[in-house]
């Protein structure tokens, strides 16, 4: 998200400083609160980075409880993955540095390679480079625009093995995406996913997207978020994955992720508009 009096010039560097929030949150009281540990967020903390985070939790009242409650949950899904795959793809993959701290990445067992953007993975390996960290030989980047159609070939000529089960992560990403996009990146295909494979991804619902572009367009004078391009309904959503190879298919309103982390009471204005998908291939 955006804000007044900004410097920023584009709708694709507004997108780009999500990540800037995210590591802000990831470093806070209530990150603490429900037990998420992100041990490098600090370091990526900017003005930026507080000042998109006060205008996200006016334009969206759950903001930060539901994006800590996502990380938990992926976090937790990485931590179990790792002794079922032996490789994974971070795709929109920003500040996320899972894959050096988690202790369960340590044997360097799981290659990961982590997609995103040439100016924020640049930013990422300088600063974890500037605080001393090496990173390790099973962490791998490709500096790519996820709408870029070559991304599936760049990963195989960083080492990506079309025959090996894979488990990929679009965490905050589907909903910065145009629908076409989101749609082909969704399909097995397009990563040539073998069988055992998973993908685990968030969407919001059409009712979110437009009232928090509405919110967004007052600010900024354009949108920023698309549509999800299958069914807002989780029955339907099943079925049209399941026609593209898909089953297995696991989908969690995150609304109940955060009342089950925060034990209390979390209220979406725009009720049943945030799920979690994992589907296996």
């Amino acid at each position: 998200m955006g804000y007044k009096n900004s410097n920023i010039a584009d709708k694709d560097h507004v997108i780009g400083t999500t990540a800037d929030g995210l590591v802000v949150i990831r470093s806070g009281i209530r990150a603490r609160e429900i037990g998420v540990l992100d041990p490098f967020a600090s370091w990526f903390v900017t003005e930026e980075g507080h000042r998109l985070v006060q205008v996200a939790k006016k334009t969206d009242q759950v903001y930060e409880e539901f994006n800590l409650s996502r990380f938990k949950f992926t976090t937790s899904r990485l931590r179990f993955s790792v002794a079922h795959f032996e490789q994974m793809v971070f795709l929109g993959s920003g500040f996320d540095c899972r894959a050096v701290w988690l202790d369960e990445f340590q044997s360097g067992r799981v290659t990961v390679f982590e997609v995103d953007t040439p100016d924020k993975l640049g930013q990422k390996i300088g600063i974890l480079r500037k605080h001393g960290v090496r990173i390790p030989a099973w962490n791998k980047h490709i500096m790519a625009d996820l709408k870029n159609h070559a991304v599936p070939g760049l990963l195989v000529a960083k080492g990506f093995q079309l025959s090996l089960p894979t488990l990929v992560l679009l965490e905050g990403v589907i909903f910065y995406l145009p629908p076409e996009i989101s749609r082909s990146i969704l399909h097995p295909e397009w990563l040539k996913l073998c069988p055992g494979s998973t993908v685990l991804f968030d969407f919001w619902s059409d009712s979110r997207v437009r009232g928090l572009n509405a919110r967004v367009k007052e600010k900024l004078g354009t949108e920023l978020f698309h549509r999800f391009p299958f069914s807002n309904d989780p029955n339907e959503l099943k079925e049209e994955l399941a026609q593209l190879g898909y089953h297995q298919i696991n989908i969690i309103p995150l609304e109940n992720l955060a009342q089950e982390y925060y034990r209390r009471r979390i209220t979406d204005e725009f009720p049943d508009s945030w799920f979690i998908v994992e589907a296996t291939v």
